[in-house]
């Protein structure tokens, strides 16, 4: 799992104890990326992840095939922008058993919140989409690259940092469970 995705879950587990081509103007550049099956149980199984860095958002999908939201417990997309610094934005979502799903949060590679006004995330039949406007990363208008990660309810439970690649780990990322490292580039509109 990426070093951005690895804070994600440690942010995250913190939190617990508090509580390629030019594209034309009005289209998006979208890139797709495959990831291993069978790294995971069937419900976290992450196989694909679609890239749209839009106008207005970047819009990640995560397909997983075996989806059950029931199952899931923590959603995290990490996108670095190719802005001067690279900043790496996160964004979060958890669920709780005593609370339930918790609003999506959005912060900035300093572990600050970033206040973003409509950032959400979707679950499908198969897919989780997440969309964060373009003015909560900085007002991007260049390439970005970005991580998913997905962990079971019990994640926290678990004494490993990192789930072992294997159809019973608890949890997946892509590019992939261990190792650094986010997508390749996907330029801006």
């Amino acid at each position: 799992m990426s070093r951005a995705l690895r804070g994600l879950v440690v942010g995250a587990a913190a939190a617990a104890l508090v509580v390629g081509g030019a594209a034309s103007p009005a289209s998006a550049k979208t890139r797709s990326f495959e990831d291993a099956r069978g790294d995971a149980q069937a419900a976290l199984d992450i196989t694909r992840v679609k890239v749209t860095n839009k106008k207005r958002a970047v819009v990640v999908r995560v397909t997983v095939p075996g989806l059950q939201r029931s199952k899931l417990g923590f959603v995290g997309v990490a996108i670095r922008t190719k802005a001067k610094g690279r900043p790496e934005y996160s964004a979060l979502k958890m669920h709780w058993d005593a609370v339930g799903w918790m609003p999506l949060m959005l912060s900035d590679d300093t572990g600050e919140d970033v206040p973003c006004k409509g950032d959400r995330i979707r679950f499908g039949q198969r897919t989780i989409t997440v969309r964060v406007p373009q003015r909560c990363l900085g007002d991007n208008v260049k390439a970005v690259r970005v991580g998913a990660a997905i962990a079971a309810r019990d994640w926290l439970e678990h004494e490993e940092t990192e789930p072992e690649p294997g159809p019973d780990a608890w949890g997946d990322a892509y590019p992939k469970i261990t190792g650094d490292g986010l997508s390749p580039w996907v330029r801006y509109r």
